[in-house]
């Protein structure tokens, strides 16, 4: 995976095999890979293992920094579309 991805626990999930990990609900994780159905995550801990995909959901999809720029561009989006619309009335009131 290229991004850093956090997941939230949705439920409890105790590990029944070596490679899995226990997790806690509200847990945040970092997603390794997501590529099974079992997905590997890290904890704060810095533990590894893998836990059912059903038992968490992303936090995030995107960088922090790609998240600020998205709604950098949201706000100036509406911006734009508000002055244009501001300048349409303009005109259409001198009319």
């Amino acid at each position: 995976m290229t991004e850093e991805v956090i997941v939230i626990a949705k439920w409890d999930y105790t590990a029944q095999q070596d490679q899995e990990l226990d997790i806690k609900k509200n847990e945040r994780l970092w997603l390794l890979d997501d590529s099974k159905t079992w997905w590997r995550v890290r904890n704060a801990a810095n533990r590894t293992g893998y836990v059912p995909s059903n038992y968490v959901e992303r936090k995030n999809s995107l960088k922090k920094g790609s998240l600020v720029k998205n709604l950098k561009d949201t706000l100036a989006q509406r911006c734009c579309s508000l002055y244009i619309i501001e300048q349409a009335v303009e005109k259409v009131i001198t009319l």
